[in-house]
């Protein structure tokens, strides 16, 4: 297997060297030829330098080409026969870049008539042939001297190669020869892409007869040779996988970002399969019923379906309709994949159709969206894609117009379906990382503005929890954000009691915190001193000004003696010395202009815990609640060990704990 790849090439010719160089069948006119198409390989490698300069003295012998045939469908063993008459079949010419392309699959004959050339008595011959799809039979004047593939149970062949047949000494007697073929052709002959990396079709010829020794030669230069002349195909993969990695690392970056992760995939699909299927094309295993060249075909062909699924993320207007795009390439994948494996002909040429027409509407649409597009670079993303269709285009349409799909330069192809593709993934990752870079600049403008925005509420919150003669005062807060809706206020009145309101906004983040400023702007003007009386106020003061939310309150006065009375409005009772208030709850804040508040009085001479719903409802990994036991259970502890044990369960609202507890309790006067 090593001389089927290039970097191996000297090797090659080190191995058989001492074979060639006894041998004067390399300097006939054919190879003169040769010697001309490996010029640049000759540059890159000494040894075929120096077998270059050892062609002239060798004496010419002559290598016959059979480029004039005739083909009939069909299969029937006298047609081997060199006495066959195939005057009534369809003559066809197997020209320089040619190969036998048969109308439809299934079972078809080859034949043809050569001159034999006097100085081909006594010696070793062979017929050399080039990568010829499925399974085929040569046979030379009736008699079979080689096979490709195996006809039982099934046609099924190996990938395509080059292969030197050796003809037996007493077959060319006469001045003229008859060479046949029979060969049977399913519908792998689309299915070969992703392997067409190995370098074996680079270099395709008429069958040729001549001296084994220079045929076996040739046919082992022309896989390794290709292998050459393939590298730039193989380097625009590794860069598909280059592409891929960066496409990754960004999707970790910015993990809400598919557009990142579609593409990865699609670099990846685009890469790895060919690279993968140069060592299976290597092997002598029946590629069209083998796991290994269905699962590489089919990968390779599933990557429209991820460049679909990516531009449906750059373009939101088509994003539907490229979606269904990518479930339809998914199912053309799979048909084709079990074409190939099936030999299924009709699946084939769905998958043709759909690749060639579907993904050229679907690619027309998504440059249809980036035009309309107002980000940044999505012209230049449409303009690379257009170029990348054409390339595509100009492929399948090239040969049947007879115009090159590339061209050469040294030992090198380089085919005009690469640079596009290269570019336009490329060029996209450019803009994509250029539009990450700016939605970096404005999330740190944004964080730097949400810290300031923590920074004040927390100097709001600061401010309004005061330590006021004769209570004491613990307050926690932990927002789930950078700022929360969470809030709470303490009021010393003139009779020396305190009043406390403990409230939540719902929603979270900014919005939430720009509303508990305007609660606490309603508060520092309010007059009231009854907690139920206070709660309507606020009522009032937010009604309508919500956005279809609503705030939870909770709102207590303290007394120098003991007595606690206290009005909720759909917030969580307060802690009484570690048992749950029982309380009325009214209405929350802000749902009906109408709503009323009744207090409850109560006597205690320990703390009153004030929590919002961030301490029960903490969630930890398996989904279970904090839950009003838990909270029950340390409901005596500080504030700070309250909202650190609901933090530590799994915050996912806004935590808020409040104690309050008189600094000097009064004792009982005996009687």
């Amino acid at each position: 297997m090593v001389q089927r790849f290039g970097f191996a090439l000297p090797l090659l010719l080190w191995r058989n060297g001492h074979r060639w160089s006894n041998t004067t069948a390399l300097a006939d006119s054919r190879l003169r030829h040769q010697k001309h198409r490996y010029r640049y390989l000759s540059k890159a490698f000494p040894a075929f330098l120096l077998l270059s300069l050892a062609l002239p003295a060798c004496a010419q012998k002559e290598i016959v080409t059979v480029t004039n045939w005739r083909v009939h469908a069909g299969d029937n063993p006298a047609w081997a026969k060199p006495d066959f008459d195939d005057s009534q079949w369809t003559g066809i010419s197997y020209g320089k870049s040619d190969r036998f392309e048969a109308s439809n699959t299934g079972m078809h004959w080859y034949r043809a008539t050569f001159k034999v050339p006097a100085d081909f008595a006594g010696q070793e011959l062979a017929v050399g042939m080039d990568p010829l799809e499925e399974v085929y039979d040569v046979y030379i004047d009736g008699t079979l001297v080689g096979r490709f593939g195996s006809w039982k149970p099934d046609p099924q062949g190996p990938f395509p190669r080059h292969l030197a047949f050796s003809i037996p000494s007493d077959l060319l007697k006469g001045p003229t020869g008859h060479i046949s073929i029979r060969r049977w052709e399913g519908a792998s002959h689309l299915m070969w892409a992703p392997f067409g990396s190995s370098g074996y079709f680079s270099f395709p010829h008429p069958p040729e007869i001549g001296s084994k020794l220079a045929i076996q030669a040739q046919e082992r230069l022309h896989p390794a040779a290709g292998a050459i002349r393939v590298l730039p195909w193989d380097l625009t993969y590794v860069l598909y996988l280059f592409a891929a990695l960066i496409s990754f690392v960004l999707f970790s970056a910015q993990k809400r970002r598919a557009e990142y992760f579609y593409l990865g995939l699609y670099c990846i699909l685009s890469g790895a399969p060919p690279l993968a299927g140069i060592p299976l094309a290597s092997s002598n295993s029946a590629m069209a019923q083998s796991w290994g060249p269905v699962l590489v075909f089919f990968f390779d062909i599933l990557a429209p379906a991820f460049s679909l699924l990516f531009l449906a993320c750059l373009c939101p207007r088509s994003r539907r309709t490229l979606q269904i795009g990518a479930v339809l390439a998914l199912i053309f994948a799979f048909a084709a994949a079990y074409s190939l494996g099936k030999q299924s002909y009709a699946a084939t040429e769905l998958w043709e159709f759909g690749f060639t027409y579907g993904m050229a509407a679907f690619e027309l649409l998504a440059m249809a969206g980036l035009l309309l597009d107002r980000r940044r670079g999505s012209f230049v993303i449409a303009f690379c894609l257009f170029l990348n269709a054409a390339g595509w285009a100009w492929g399948a349409w090239a040969p049947k117009l007879h115009l090159p799909i590339g061209f050469e330069a040294g030992p090198f192809g380089f085919d005009l379906r690469s640079f596009p593709g290269i570019l336009f993934v490329s060029v996209t990752l450019l803009v994509l990382y250029l539009r990450y870079r700016d939605e970096q600049a404005r999330q740190a403008a944004i964080d730097q503005d949400l810290a300031a925005a923590r920074r004040m509420q927390e100097l709001l919150l600061a401010g309004s929890a005061e330590q006021p003669a004769g209570f004491t005062v613990d307050a926690v807060y932990r927002p789930a954000r950078e700022v929360g809706g969470d809030f709470y206020r303490t009021v010393s009145l003139e009779d020396g009691s305190l009043l406390v309101i403990v409230g939540d906004v719902s929603g979270k983040g900014l919005d939430a915190a720009m509303f508990v400023a305007v609660v606490l702007g309603s508060l520092a003007n309010e007059t009231h001193r009854n907690p139920a009386s206070l709660l309507a106020y606020l009522n009032r003061a937010v009604m309508g000004r919500t956005g279809g939310g609503f705030i939870t309150a909770c709102c207590a006065r303290f007394y120098p003696d003991g007595r606690v009375v206290v009005a909720n409005a759909g917030h969580i009772s307060p802690y009484v010395d570690g048992r749950e208030l029982q309380l009325e709850n009214g209405l929350p804040l802000g749902i009906s202009a109408d709503a009323t508040y009744s207090e409850t009085e109560t006597q205690t001479d320990g703390a009153v815990i004030f929590i919002s719903d961030g301490v029960v409802e903490a969630t930890n990994a398996n989904g279970e609640l904090f839950g009003f036991e838990r909270t029950a259970a340390i409901a005596t502890q500080a504030a700070e060990s309250i909202a650190k044990a609901a933090q530590d369960f799994g915050q996912e609202d806004d935590i808020t704990v409040l104690t309050v507890e008189r600094a000097v309790k009064l004792e009982a006067i005996p009687a």
